[in-house]
């Protein structure tokens, strides 16, 4: 039995999910292929192809009605006329490879002005000062031609990285660091660098000039990412409509605020020597009323109808404090799960945009503390718990409303094909 409470849908499907040893993935509908039988039924079955009046057979074969038959596989395929998928309009992109090489000498000598301040090369430490110097150096020669060649190419390269993973949304930053990566340790990169060092006719040793080079690098892309993400990056409506949560969803709200620690509980509770898994074992108990309730008044009370009913002794049933947690979670996720933003998401990773959002919102980290305050866990391990808890809602959230934004697309279009309607996840990319 499912049941769909307006914007949150929770089915039965997800209460025997598998969530592996490591951290939470996300979690994603699996659509079927379909066979086109069409062509394989033509080819085994033999097909009428000419019909003849046979008056006057002197063999005293055929008749007025008689039909000849022909093997299919001499005749041509049967072709299925084809439908033309109305192609999806592709953002504009503003700031483009001319824009970032016409600020390539700028870019690069910014990065080489801010060495001295940064935070690694404040230190008097011998390495230290020789890069320094080879810094200074490079400041003077800025306006050479052999310089501004450089900051050209490296910036072409640069963007090449930054848009080699533009296709691919979702997995957009994995293709990032991936080339960004391959970039740094370039047979050609490291050879022009070396090559406009000795044309300058500046000496240092290899490890300075390494870390120099890619430290160039790591700023280079910042700067690069900023710019681009400046012009070109959707932005989010903040005045979107958003639906206050009914009585009905805050019900299934508390469920699902059981189900996370409760499958937290299960993965934890096999690791059994290690240490941390041992405090995430004690705090995510914690989070559980004792008995079948605590009989303590709460105004919270009418939110517990659902899971009372549906109890049979071993649901996870969590306290108000822990529900207050999600609710803040749901009311800031409302804010980007929405239909009327489907479009300004298409060029970015979802989950990890609203895993971002909830980890800088006051409210929620206001919660966080008082779920975990005094329990003796250290900012490593509360960021590494609230990560795991919070990406199990993500999961689950963003899949609801995947199943909901393709039950409303079924609704305003009935001619839809099945097909069709299983790739109709690929919209919010």
């Amino acid at each position: 039995m499912a049941m769909d409470f307006g914007d949150f849908y929770v089915d039965e499907e997800f209460q025997n999910l598998d969530f592996g040893d490591d951290l939470p993935v996300p979690i994603q509908p699996e659509f079927d292929l379909e066979l086109n039988t069409d062509q394989t039924t033509a080819n085994c079955e033999a097909v009428i192809v000419n019909v003849e009046e046979a008056t006057n057979d002197e063999h005293g074969e055929g008749g007025r009605n008689s039909v000849v038959l022909e093997d299919a596989t001499n005749a041509p395929p049967k072709k299925r006329a084809k439908t033309h998928k109305k192609a999806q309009p592709k953002r504009t992109q503003l700031f483009k490879l001319d824009d970032a090489t016409a600020k390539a000498t700028e870019y690069v000598t910014t990065v080489l002005k801010e060495i001295p301040t940064d935070p690694l090369f404040c230190k008097p430490f011998k390495n230290v000062l020789l890069a320094l110097a080879l810094v200074t150096s490079l400041i003077t020669l800025v306006g050479d031609e052999m310089f501004a060649e450089f900051c050209a190419f490296i910036v072409i390269r640069m963007w090449q990285a930054i848009t080699a993973g533009d296709s691919r949304p979702l997995s957009y930053a994995q293709t990032l660091v991936t080339h960004f990566h391959d970039l740094c340790t370039d047979e050609q990169l490291l050879d022009r660098w070396e090559s406009l060092l000795n044309g300058l006719g500046i000496s240092c040793g290899q490890l300075q000039s390494d870390v120099i080079l890619q430290h160039i690098m790591d700023k280079l892309l910042e700067k690069l990412l900023s710019d681009r993400n400046a012009v070109d990056l959707p932005t989010i409506e903040e005045n979107i409509r958003i639906s206050a949560i009914n009585k009905h969803e805050e019900q299934v709200l508390n469920y699902v605020g059981g189900y996370i620690p409760f499958a937290m509980l299960k993965h934890y509770r096999k690791l059994v020597n290690n240490v941390t898994a041992t405090k995430y074992v004690n705090i995510l108990s914690s989070w559980c009323t004792d008995g079948p309730y605590e009989r303590q008044y709460s105004f919270l009370e009418y939110t517990r109808e659902w899971i009372q009913a549906q109890n049979r002794g071993k649901l996870f049933q969590p306290k108000p404090q822990l529900f207050l947690f999600f609710k803040a979670m749901e009311n800031e996720t409302r804010k980007h799960l929405n239909t009327a933003l489907i479009n300004q998401y298409r060029d970015m990773d979802l989950r990890e945009l609203l895993i971002e959002k909830l980890s800088t919102k006051h409210i929620v980290q206001h919660y966080w503390a008082i779920l975990i305050g005094g329990k003796g866990l250290s900012s490593d391990e509360s960021k590494h718990l609230f990560y795991v808890t919070v990406n199990y809602f993500v999961n689950i959230r963003i899949r609801a409303f995947v199943i909901v934004y393709t039950d409303l697309k079924k609704v305003h279009d009935k001619s839809l094909s099945r097909k069709g309607a299983k790739s109709l996840r690929q919209q919010l990319n």
